[in-house]
């Protein structure tokens, strides 16, 4: 929500800049002033306290100050020496009240010398800190200019917000704890990461570490995890809860990138998947909590085109598998004129490979399909407006603690990316006869900021913390998990005289087949063999899923 309230801010820059000619919080307090002034010359009664911007106006200029002095004393010879030398972290004291300046002056310079000696030292070369630290380039892009201003007004707000920030959460802490636990926790977050890396990659099932195949970016993105574990940073830059939520959030892109890629990955879990939905629909299986919240969840990744209930089983796995249809240009309408295949690029990465660049756009692996929280990232923070319509419906009318949070992702409907309909587009809530919120982008209306920021809050919240968290769900230990069952299926269905560890998957294709005979009295209720092979199916799946729970 930070990131997000930071690149409106970018917007805002560029208005001042193009409107009013402001590039600078000097400008930009120059002109409050003379605003003030003239608002007092006339109307007397007003008083400084009803100029609640002026103390926001007036912490960008201090913020600015601190950033223009930092400048100048970089130009002096020296200054990188003295600089990039290593320091204790420093004993800072926040106070809360009037008499701030003084300690809020302290840490924003602290603050400010972390950043820039993040920008100068050597940890921007992992992914992680490069992309999930905020502000970092804006102010490696200030330091860099001697006398441009083309980003002062930004970069001056997100040293704020940061400062702000860490403020914020400091003050909300229980007593005992410290303000190193963000840092504490992003380094237990990607320790825990590198362990389900690892445990993927000594699998059977991932034999190769060719070139362009999924095992070799697993174990570069288990090499840039371990990197980062070894960057032991806890200044107060490092410690900063925005920093250390914006690189937890890279990681849990990159794993969840990854983690869909192993979904499709030569059809494991989504055989599993595919014959227990055939196990509960046809020969009334027991119900397993995590793999039915998988696919009432993950419909549209398992189930493309809705899961199936008591026809099409096999059409719907082959469409999980990339099955499309193809028609023939030159063959005529009675010949028949298409027929069911898998494109190339499709197979190609079902079976592991990287997709080339000029290959089309494969939606199983796009991670804002599925969940609010990536599709935000993956739009530079910059909230859409179907999106925005959506989250302003739901402050409205859903209201604040439903239960109804994740309204914007339901099952079976293109998580995180909301359509425009009637219900949103254009909102008027009749209810709290507040009229419409927000009519088009730069024509505000109504703008309740608190309410959509608890909406999204609520929204966010559900898709992490919730009994199924899609975004926050690990398919690494899922993977380990459907894997044992094919195992155990393959070897019990074949036989001891099979080679062992062959993870043969034609038992799903059995069982979607037999499950569509079924209609027609050709299933499992007439061969033997089809009937031998659900037993050993649901035992598998049983002791696979014993006392499972979502990761």
């Amino acid at each position: 929500m930070t990131n997000a309230a930071y690149a409106r801010l970018e917007d805002v820059e560029h208005r001042l800049s193009t409107s009013s000619s402001i590039g600078s919080p000097a400008d930009l307090l120059e002109s409050y002033v003379k605003l003030q002034d003239s608002v007092s010359l006339v109307s007397p009664t007003v008083t400084s306290s009803d100029w609640s911007a002026g103390d926001a106006i007036r912490d960008l200029h201090e913020c600015w100050r601190t950033m223009t002095s930092l400048r100048s004393e970089a130009a002096t010879d020296g200054f990188a020496e003295r600089f990039l030398k290593p320091q204790l972290p420093p004993q800072v004291t926040l106070r809360r009240g009037p008499d701030t300046f003084a300690s809020d002056a302290q840490c924003r310079s602290i603050l400010l010398h972390n950043a820039v000696q993040c920008t100068r030292g050597s940890c921007l070369q992992n992914d992680f800190i490069r992309l999930g630290s905020p502000v970092v380039t804006e102010i490696d892009a200030f330091m860099s200019r001697e006398q441009s201003s083309s980003n002062c007004l930004h970069c001056a707000s997100g040293l704020s917000l940061l400062m702000s920030s860490y403020k914020a959460y400091a003050f909300a802490l229980p007593a005992g704890q410290s303000t190193s636990s963000c840092r504490i926790h992003a380094l237990r977050y990607a320790q825990d990461a590198v362990a389900h890396i690892g445990a993927v990659l000594n699998d059977p099932t991932m034999p190769c570490r060719c070139q362009g195949t999924l095992a070799f970016h697993l174990e570069k993105l288990k090499l840039d995890l371990e990197e980062y574990l070894r960057t032991k940073m806890f200044d107060l830059f490092f410690q900063s809860p925005w920093v250390c939520g914006g690189q937890i959030l890279e990681m849990m892109h990159a794993l969840r990138y990854y983690g869909l890629r192993l979904a499709a990955y030569k059809s494991y879990m989504g055989s599993v998947v595919h014959m227990y939905n055939v196990l509960r629909k046809i020969h009334d299986f027991p119900s397993i909590p995590i793999l039915e919240k998988i696919c009432d969840n993950l419909s549209d990744l398992f189930f493309p085109g809705g899961r199936p209930d008591n026809k099409s089983f096999k059409t719907s796995y082959f469409r999980y598998l990339g099955g499309r249809l193809r028609f023939h240009s030159q063959a005529r309408h009675r010949t028949g004129c298409h027929e069911l295949a898998i494109p190339v690029h499709t197979a190609k990465a079902t079976a592991g490979f990287v997709s080339e660049r000029r290959a089309p756009r494969d939606l199983r692996f796009d991670c804002g399909r599925f969940s609010l929280m990536y599709r935000i990232k993956e739009l530079n923070y910059r909230v859409d407006e179907a999106t925005l319509d959506a989250i302003k419906g739901q402050a409205c009318c859903v209201g604040f603690g439903s239960g109804d949070a994740a309204a914007l992702v339901t099952p079976n409907k293109r998580k995180g990316s909301p359509a425009k309909n009637k219900e949103t587009s254009g909102h008027v809530c009749d209810s709290c006869e507040r009229g419409p919120m927000l009519d088009r982008p730069g024509n505000i209306v109504h703008t309740n900021v608190i309410g959509i920021s608890q909406a999204l809050q609520q929204m966010l919240d559900a898709e992490i913390v919730s009994d199924f968290p899609v975004a926050g769900l690990n398919f690494f230990p899922l993977y380990l998990d459907c894997v044992g069952v094919v195992d155990k299926i393959s070897n019990a269905y074949h036989g001891a005289d099979s080679k062992q560890t062959q993870f043969c998957l034609c038992y799903a294709e059995i069982m979607v087949a037999a499950a569509d005979g079924c209609r027609e009295g050709k299933g499992w209720r007439v061969r033997k063999e089809v009937r031998e092979l659900v037993a050993i199916c649901g035992q598998a799946l049983t002791e696979g899923f014993r006392d499972k729970e979502t990761r």
